[in-house]
């Protein structure tokens, strides 16, 4: 009994952004040519110009719609209630492999367009943890944009490390008990915290310049 091959429905441009993300997440931006992506779209590469102008602007148009879909997807699981079940955070992480792979790519290359997809993710995590505030699923801070930056940057270095995680859990990298043990972990800090109490935050707002002292000190630079 012979198969019937599938449509393909997605449009030629999605098909080079498709073929775009995961090339440049597998081979790096720099490795990955327009020749190689028109080939893995099943396109002409004077296609790929057309569409996009350069694999400068093909690139931006990837930073753009990863974290739109990473948005989107988190989004989601908050609207259906799924943002508290560890599982489903799992299965997301899974289900994303190749937009993570594209992700991590760009911000260990450090370029201006993996600057913009962290500008772009900080901007989405604020706006949940503000809506988190509103519905008491977060505590109030006195910055939550500068929380939003900081947790960010551990989520993502943190799955920058995800190899140095595995080695040190003494398990496979990306198995289930690796995901299962980094989850639980981060749920602990963050639902519970690692201080007993406030005297180092206290210490160090007794440090802290007042207002009038900083802007004292810079009318005297």
């Amino acid at each position: 009994m012979c198969s019937v091959k599938r449509r393909d429905d997605r449009t030629a441009a999605a098909r080079i952004r498709d073929a775009a993300v995961e090339l440049f997440g597998r081979e790096g931006f720099h490795k990955a040519t327009v020749r190689d992506i028109a080939k893995d779209a099943g396109v002409s590469p004077a296609l790929v110009l057309h569409h996009y102008g350069s694999k400068s602007g093909l690139r931006d148009a990837c930073d753009e719609w990863v974290v739109e879909e990473f948005a989107r997807a988190r989004t989601e699981m908050v609207e259906s209630g799924t943002s508290t079940d560890p599982f489903a955070a799992m299965a997301l992480i899974q289900g994303e492999e190749v937009r993570m792979a594209y992700l991590l790519r760009s911000l260990r290359e450090g370029t201006p367009a993996a600057g913009r997809l962290f500008d772009g993710l900080v901007e989405h995590s604020l706006r949940m943890m503000e809506q988190g505030v509103r519905t008491g699923e977060l505590r109030p801070s006195r910055n939550l944009h500068d929380q939003a930056v900081l947790l960010v940057a551990w989520q993502f270095g943190g799955l920058l490390l995800q190899g140095d995680v595995a080695r040190a859990f003494g398990t496979e990298l990306n198995s289930r008990e690796m995901k299962e043990r980094y989850i639980r972990a981060v749920l602990e800090v963050m639902t519970h915290g690692v201080f007993s109490d406030s005297r180092y935050e206290d210490a160090w707002n007794e440090l802290e310049p007042t207002e009038s002292v900083s802007e004292g000190a810079m009318e005297h630079d």
